[in-house]
């Protein structure tokens, strides 16, 4: 029994650090690239300008920039995921960007990879799964 309860324990606990990347989080680069190793995500703050993401409830998310100069790279991107026990699947629908990003790669309907989700600190990383 005890052992029992130990588990559910754990398992709650486990169920409940990955569910907590939802909401809107400041993050290292927009989500967009099948490349990408690794993504940092720390609390959001009230700054206004930067590279952001959101996850909703709704297992989809929108990641953006912002800057405060118009002739900026601009790039916005949407998908969705599917989190594991410690594990994030992400998969982009689409990608938007404006005339001043530099060689960018129109990706959509993209498997993005699988990340590791891993919590230090405040802030949350996603490493992304060799194969």
């Amino acid at each position: 029994m005890k052992t029992l309860f130990s588990y559910f324990c754990l398992l709650f606990i486990t169920t409940v650090n990955a569910q907590d990347i939802r909401g809107t989080w400041i993050i290292s680069s927009v989500i967009h690239d099948k490349e990408a190793e690794e993504y940092i995500l720390s609390p959001r703050t009230d700054m206004r300008w930067g590279n952001f993401v959101e996850f909703t409830e709704l297992n989809t998310f929108a990641s953006y920039n912002s800057w405060p100069c118009g002739n900026d790279c601009f790039i916005s991107s949407k998908g969705r995921y599917k989190l594991s026990t410690n594990t994030i699947s992400l998969f982009l629908v689409s990608l938007k960007y404006n005339e001043y990003c530099d060689d960018m790669n129109p990706l959509k309907n993209e498997e993005l990879g699988i990340f590791t989700i891993i919590h230090e600190g405040d802030n949350i990383i996603l490493k992304k799964v060799k194969k």
